[in-house]
């Protein structure tokens, strides 16, 4: 079966973060985390404060650590 056009570029995508170092795929997870949380925060008109309490309280792994 051929591979579509999408997901041969998702293939190389991957690759391609694989590629980097922890950090450096860490530090790009994270701010995909907070660009998520921007949209989110413009599209229901809360602060990005709120979206992200709110993800940390809807995720307890998270929020256990926050926490302390």
């Amino acid at each position: 079966m051929k591979k579509s056009v999408l997901d041969t570029a998702k293939e190389e995508e991957r690759k391609e973060f694989l590629k980097r170092s922890p950090l450096d795929r860490m530090e790009t997870m994270h701010d995909i985390l907070l660009q998520i949380i921007a949209i989110k925060a413009r599209g229901e008109g809360d602060s990005e404060y709120e979206i992200y309490t709110r993800y940390l309280k809807d995720n307890p792994r998270h929020y256990e650590r926050a926490a302390r």
